[in-house]
């Protein structure tokens, strides 16, 4: 299954105690094209035969140790005990030979020797020697593909299974007969963009998407891929990780952050829906007395009382029940502006909400549900760095990044559609921005947060294939700034009025 090594020059070993025999050998390998290394003596043919050679050419007659001793050290050591070895002797009788035999020998050529002859069987036993090699590599490679706890499946690049292994197999379990394109197992636009992604160089990111196993839900994966050689062509190498528990415990955390986010907006939409009340109990009770107030008026002070109550419950649980669900083509602009509505009810008057949008921006793949969150998180945040109030600035607008963002490594240049949060707070001291958006950190007091709400933006913006970045200077305030990809099918978002 594995694809032939690259061709390397092969290494051949001499041990000789003459110095003209190793310069004679020298000379008639490296025209040949082979690299040499030479030994002296049996002690210096062991270090050297660690440097793995394809073939050691081992003198028998040594002073010291001679080669039928070195012989059965190379294949005592378990390293070395495979290494080819023809032995050179001049001693061409039945019992040498057998004794380089019983030794481990694997061949015999005598003195003085033919080059032709030595050429050939050199020749022979390396081709072997790298035959096995590959064997042992193709072997190791079976097992690690067969042994892994991933998903792995090896395809043409138009997606034809070449080989699958058994966790794949268990991933797709329930779609009955096996496909023979990879493709055919995943959804009509995420097969396409992985396609376009096989065809295009450079570092892979994964996908995630769903697996269209035939079961009653869909399994959620991770896909990435990369290219590999196989017998003379590329082909592609999908690695696929499971990811359904792991989303579904993600949606469990997202909506538990939305309650406390709700949690802390509690407090201002008591104190609103108290006024609200006030003025509907005031109005009824003129209506009671009738002390000369117009009554056509006071049953418009409670109508419009009704209504905005209802208005402020209605957005409260829009945003509670949000759901997490499959990305939408969309513009940015709908779900901010509902959120920016949604603050103005409730931060209360102490806190001037600006809106601004550009025009013409274009429509985005989001998960409006994800974009409400983020957008709630940092206005929540924007709300505590200014506790008696001040202005806070929203806007969403295109822009265009040149570089890749010292602080977004993973960020590609390109165009991009920016929200972005601004308050007039006290600003973020530089000890505190390297762990700004670690899960449970915070500086609030105990009890007043998690420590989950940036952690929160930044994992639904990268999610959604875009980045975060921050603005900060200590004592003027701070924006922060979500970078939403424009991809090249994006069209231009509906207008929308802005108050």
């Amino acid at each position: 299954m594995n694809a032939p090594l690259p061709p390397t020059r092969a290494t051949i070993l001499v041990v000789d105690d003459e110095p003209r025999a190793q310069a004679l050998l020298r000379n008639l390998l490296e025209v040949e094209g082979y690299q040499v290394l030479c030994a002296g003596n049996g002690p210096e043919a062991l270090a050297a035969a660690r440097q793995l050679p394809d073939v050691v050419l081992l003198d028998l007659m040594m002073p010291g140790m001679d080669g039928y001793e070195v012989c059965q050290k190379l294949r005592a050591d378990p390293l070395l005990a495979l290494m080819p070895v023809i032995m050179l002797t001049a001693l061409d009788d039945r019992a040498s030979r057998l004794r380089g035999l019983q030794a481990g020998a694997d061949d015999f050529l005598a003195k003085p020797f033919d080059s032709a002859e030595l050429r050939a069987r050199l020749r022979t036993i390396t081709r072997l020697n790298r035959y096995r090699t590959l064997y042992e590599e193709h072997a190791r490679f079976e097992a690690a593909i067969a042994h892994a706890p991933e998903a792995i499946v090896l395809a043409e690049l138009d997606g034809t299974i070449l080989h699958r292994n058994a966790a794949f197999d268990t991933l797709i379990a329930a779609a009955g007969d096996p496909r023979p394109n990879f493709y055919a197992y995943l959804p009509a636009e995420a097969g396409l963009a992985l396609r376009a992604a096989v065809g295009t160089p450079g570092r892979a990111r994964g996908l995630e998407t769903t697996l269209r196993a035939g079961g009653p839900a869909d399994t959620v994966v991770e896909i990435t891929h990369g290219l590999m050689p196989w017998a003379g062509r590329g082909i592609v190498q999908f690695h696929l990780r499971d990811r359904t528990e792991q989303k579904r415990l993600e949606a469990q955390l997202l909506r538990s952050q939305r309650i406390e986010l709700l949690g802390q907006l509690a407090g201002s939409v008591v104190h609103d829906m108290n006024n609200i009340l006030t003025a509907i109990g005031g109005s009824a009770i003129l209506l009671e007395l009738n002390a000369g107030s117009d009554p056509a008026q006071q049953l418009r002070n409670i109508q419009n009382g009704v209504k905005r109550g209802a208005g402020v419950l209605r957005q409260l649980l829009m945003f509670a029940r949000g759901s997490d669900g499959e990305l939408e083509t969309l513009s940015a602009i709908g779900p901010v502006a509902e959120v920016v509505d949604l603050v103005r009810e409730t931060f209360g008057r102490s806190y001037e909400v600006d809106f601004q949008i550009d025009e013409d921006l274009p429509a985005l793949r989001l998960d409006p549900t994800q974009v409400h969150q983020i957008v709630m998180n940092l206005c929540v945040n924007a709300r505590d760095a200014m506790p008696v109030g001040g202005r806070l600035a929203i806007s969403v607008r295109r822009e265009t990044v040149a570089t890749t963002p010292a602080c977004a490594p993973d960020a590609a240049p390109g165009d991009y559609v920016v929200v972005a949060v601004r308050d007039q707070g006290t600003g973020i001291p530089p000890e505190v921005l390297p762990r700004l958006f670690d899960p449970f950190f915070t500086t609030k007091a105990e009890g007043k947060g998690t420590g989950l709400g940036l952690a929160t933006v930044m994992r639904l913006v990268r999610r959604h294939g875009g980045f975060v970045t921050v603005d900060t200077v200590v004592g003027s305030g701070t924006t922060f700034l979500c970078h939403f990809p424009i991809t090249p099918a994006a069209t231009p978002a509906p207008s929308l009025a802005v108050a």
